[in-house]
């Protein structure tokens, strides 16, 4: 994964330099949860950013490729029947790559896979820290698919939202009482944790 990091690093800008490929900067949040804990609701907000690269096969459809720093993670709502804490951040790089498909000139919608390497991670329950083995289960690779909307906002500025879910669990850990989301249980799964994200960010294109 390291490797593949290293190389989209390197042909994201000779890309971007070819005639027929765009490229730009991307800044926004993510939302997420992870399906198989026992908190439900995307309540853990972290940033992601990075730079990206594009390019049109016709006039309706297209490929993108990027490379982003992502947070996500998991966070228990807290109230005053029920004030014990819970947090879970995962830091990845992603590269997300995908088809896209020009609906109306300023309407874009992307589908796609998202390779990630978590490179980061710490979790605490109860102002108590996770042990080395809750933590040290998460896998250092994931992989997730997407889907998403683009509205062009002008000859540069484009924002974004998608929604993305893991292909297979981040986390080999059972957990009493785990609970998993709508796409979680159309998929079948019941036991393992995975990573259920909606990410909003604003892509800066290059003239």
């Amino acid at each position: 994964m390291k490797k593949l990091i290293i190389i989209a690093l390197f042909i994201i800008p000779v890309m971007a330099s070819a005639q027929r490929f765009n490229g730009g900067l991307l800044a926004g949040v993510c939302a997420s949860q992870v399906d198989g804990d026992t908190y439900g609701g995307f309540d853990k907000v972290g940033l992601q950013g990075g730079v990206f690269v594009n390019t049109k096969f016709t006039k309706y459809w297209g490929a993108q490729m990027e490379i982003k720093y992502n947070g996500k993670g998991a966070r228990k709502k807290t109230s005053e029947s029920d004030p014990e804490t819970y947090s879970l951040t995962l830091h990845y790089i992603d590269l997300p790559l995908m088809i896209n498909l020009t609906i109306q000139k300023k309407f874009v919608f992307d589908a796609g896979f998202v390779p990630g390497y978590l490179f980061a991670k710490n979790g605490e329950e109860g102002g108590i820290k996770f042990t080395d083995e809750q933590i040290s289960a998460f896998k250092k690779v994931d992989l997730s698919w997407l889907i998403g909307f683009n509205y062009k906002i002008n000859d540069n500025f484009i924002a974004n939202i998608r929604y993305s879910y893991s292909l297979f669990s981040i986390r080999d850990y059972e957990t009493v009482d785990a609970s998993y989301s709508f796409i979680g249980n159309i998929f079948g799964y019941t036991n393992g944790d995975y990573n259920n994200y909606l990410t909003m960010g604003i892509y800066y294109q290059f003239d």
